[in-house]
């Protein structure tokens, strides 16, 4: 789990606009996305869904604020799929970022 962890933590944080601090305890992530520009959290992962096929938990639905962009990952799967799943959160992100510039 901490390799999966440690990778999930390492990639997030390689996305530009993304932030992710590593849990000690717990079986998920709560990175910040900080590109949502007017978008809401669950707006955001449902993008994620539909372009990527990956699914995610928007933060609000955990009580953190709709605008602040936090979503909510499980780092259970095995590397390789946690790799090709970040992989399509970058790409979505970077979407995000191009637009707004």
């Amino acid at each position: 789990l901490r390799a999966r962890r440690d990778t999930s933590v390492r990639l997030l944080n390689a996305i530009p606009g993304m932030s992710c601090t590593a849990p000690e305890g717990a079986f998920y992530l709560m990175p910040r996305f900080d590109g949502l520009d007017g978008q809401t959290d669950e707006e955001f992962v449902l993008d994620v869904l539909r372009e990527e096929g990956v699914l995610l938990v928007h933060g609000s639905g955990f009580g953190m604020a709709p605008d602040h962009g936090y979503m909510r990952i499980v780092y259970l799967p095995p590397v390789d799929v946690l790799e090709a799943a970040i992989e399509g959160i970058g790409r979505v992100a970077e979407r995000r970022l191009a637009h707004t510039a």
